[in-house]
């Protein structure tokens, strides 16, 4: 096997476009979901339950990350965990598989946590009209942070067909058989 690509996002993008391309899809999704809601359900909204908001926003990211593990879960005690900060205040995980894994089995986990609660929060803002605007907030929130595994996914989608992707300390290499 050798390496067709290597991709290091880090040095390709940089932390801070990536962060502001995510800042910038956030802001987007929000006025996209956001506005039909308000047109749709023209009832007021309630702000009494915060507390939940705000806890659903500090567990959306861990949620995320453990989402990341169900398609890959066999492969569970051959990862490596690290904790990074970025800009003082936030937490960046990551999760490293130490063997070479299926290019669908990798796009699988990296699709996995948009589908599963970006389905639950347009669960929760077409039910719960009335805390749609939370709901709104969360899913944007989310989509912002699955910004970065959009572009992973682009990237893989482009390789051929039976590559494996082998993490390491960089980024990703994507391997084919010779």
């Amino acid at each position: 096997m050798h390496c067709w690509k290597s991709i290091n996002l880090e040095r390709q993008f940089g932390f801070y476009r990536v962060f502001l391309l995510s800042s910038i899809i956030m802001m987007m999704v929000f006025s996209f979901i956001y506005v039909p809601i308000t047109l749709m359900y023209s009832s007021s909204f309630y702000d009494n339950h915060l507390p939940g908001f705000l806890l659903g926003l500090i567990s959306i990211y861990p949620l995320h990350k453990l989402i990341h593990l169900v398609p890959i879960f066999p492969y569970v005690k051959m990862m490596r965990w690290r904790w990074d900060r970025k800009l003082i205040f936030l937490p960046i995980v990551t999760l490293r598989v130490n063997r070479p894994i299926s290019k669908y089995l990798y796009i699988a986990a990296l699709f996995a946590p948009f589908l599963v609660i970006n389905g639950v929060l347009l669960y929760g803002c077409i039910h719960f009209p009335h805390y749609s605007h939370y709901f709104a907030i969360l899913l944007a929130f989310h989509s912002g942070i699955c910004a970065i595994d959009f572009i992973y996914a682009k990237q893989l989608l482009d390789s051929p067909r039976n590559a494996l992707i082998e993490e390491n300390e960089d980024g990703y290499e994507i391997l084919i058989y010779q």
